[in-house]
């Protein structure tokens, strides 16, 4: 039966995708970025459900289960960077994308700087980080099935990739946008529904009878900072830059990019601050710091406490033990709503930078829209193949995937893209140096870890990129007049105007 209930979820899905296909315009600009038509509501979910995703039902939770509250300054430094985004840096970049009919960010970047080989760095660096990002997801999915039914994690990977190669395949970035409305009210009422009814069954005088066990047993999980001491003030406050990092996400950027018109710019960062933050992210905050951990330190406990990798399918574990089996069924479905949600713009982001940036930009510049579209569709299967081999590898904790391998990987487009679009002195050379510095030091962190200092991977690459952006910027003759009028006279005045 659970099966059945999976496989019919995966068919309504489906359904959406096709009726996407047979609503949907055939023009690239319709396929890539649902025609620039995506309205305050849509948006709404869009844009929360793109961030929210197995990541935060899973490995956030995980992570606080381990080592206490400290890492909450991530999640509240990405409420200030997606804020950020949306009051400052998204406006400009959804207007000069639409005055001038830029399909992606990069290539708007590629504009600005007047650069070719900018654009190659960064649609680079760019898809080396968003792959393995989208293999996260599915992974996660993976994992629920291993919890629920004891398959290999293959073949909830494989369930999720298929699901998601249907979505995009048909319904591109419009359905993308669409399908995250439904999967975004499956998700939290999964989340929080699962959350309330361990909370019930479980600690009788609720949320207190957590703490107080936690108290007793495990007091250094309840405070900063934490079992292991890990979140001393000075790593807290590095968590929450590589958290506000999250304004250079490029499956968030591009999203600015599918508004229907600047009226949404006043909305999303209230509801990012207020919806996302305080509201969304509290339940797995309760989960992961409270819940969780209490339920691991309990007498005669149903779920041992689990280290390492095993920890990154505490929540599923615990709603299998305790709960009917339906409703892990439906805990999961929960999950595959997140995974999907948020690896489906990231899949449609990676492929729109393989086909419009990388094989349209460079082999192809006056191709027709229907060669772009099937070159993005093409992208699409390569970039799921890519993110399989990862999810199936399996070489770091779910956590790992996004704040130690993506927003490093992301934060070196991130000088560039700012200095781009608020700063009119930026200049080609700045951003190629900036980015390209970065993105070697960042590369030969990883090879070699102590060339970082010891420092989040984020930190001493994203500080090297700034000050030579900055320095060589200063060093090198402005940018013409054409740039600046483009970029910055024309976008002031189209957003200056009424209506």
């Amino acid at each position: 039966m659970a099966v059945l209930i999976l496989v019919g979820f995966g068919l309504l899905v489906l359904l959406m995708a096709v009726y996407g296909y047979k609503i949907s315009a055939r023009t690239a600009e319709d396929y890539l970025l649902a025609g620039r038509g995506i309205g305050i509501t849509v948006m709404f979910f869009f844009a929360l459900f793109a961030i929210s995703s197995v990541w935060t039902f899973y490995a956030y939770p995980s992570y606080l289960y381990r080592h206490g509250p400290g890492f909450v300054y991530f999640i509240w430094g990405c409420v200030a960077g997606f804020s950020s985004l949306y009051m400052f840096l998204g406006p400009r970049l959804w207007a000069v994308c639409k005055l001038n009919r830029f399909l992606s960010p990069v290539e708007a970047l590629g504009e600005r700087y007047q650069s070719p080989g900018l654009r190659l760095i960064v649609s680079l660096v760019l898809l080396a980080s968003i792959v393995p990002y989208i293999a996260d997801q599915s992974l996660g999915v993976g994992l629920g099935f291993k919890a629920i039914f004891g398959f290999p994690p293959v073949v909830g990977i494989i369930y999720t990739s298929l699901i998601l190669m249907l979505i995009v395949l048909l319904g591109g970035m419009r359905m993308t946008a669409w399908v995250n409305v439904l999967l975004g009210l499956i998700y939290t009422a999964a989340f929080l529904g699962s959350l309330l009814w361990i909370i019930y069954k479980v600690f009788p005088g609720g949320i207190t009878d957590a703490a107080q066990i936690l108290k007793d047993r495990e007091p250094d999980l309840l405070c900063i900072p934490g079992p292991k001491g890990m979140f001393s003030p000075v790593i807290t406050s590095a968590i929450f830059i590589v958290g506000f990092l999250a304004f250079s996400w490029p499956h968030i950027v591009i999203s600015t990019m599918t508004a229907q018109d600047k009226s949404l710019f006043k909305w999303l960062p209230g509801l990012a601050l207020v919806v996302g933050g305080i509201l969304f992210y509290t339940i797995p905050f309760v989960w992961g710091s409270l819940v969780a951990p209490a339920v691991s330190h309990m007498s005669l406990a149903k779920v041992p406490l689990l280290k390492d990798k095993e920890a990154d399918y505490i929540i599923q574990l615990i709603v299998t033990r305790y709960l009917p089996s339906w409703f892990s069924v439906f805990v999961l479905m929960g999950v595959i709503a997140a995974g999907i949600s948020t690896a489906a713009v990231q899949l449609m982001t990676s492929s729109i930078i393989v086909a419009r940036d990388l094989i349209h930009g460079f082999f192809l510049p006056r191709g027709e829209d229907r060669i772009l579209i099937r070159l993005t569709k093409a992208s699409v299967v390569l970039m799921l193949v890519l993110s399989i081999g990862i999810a199936c590898w399996y070489p770091v904790e779910l956590p790992l995937y996004l704040v130690g391998i993506a927003i490093p990987g992301f934060a070196q487009w991130a000088p560039c893209l700012v200095a781009g679009i608020l700063w009119k002195r930026a200049t080609k050379a700045g951003a190629i140096a900036g980015t390209l510095s970065g993105s070697l030091y960042l590369i030969s962190g990883f090879l070699y870890p102590p060339l970082l200092l010891g420092l989040h991977p984020a930190i001493p690459t994203l500080f090297l990129n700034i000050i030579l952006m900055l320095a060589v910027s200063l060093l090198t003759p402005p940018p013409p007049d054409r740039t600046i009028r483009v970029f910055f006279d024309e976008v002031e005045d189209f957003l200056a105007k009424k209506g």
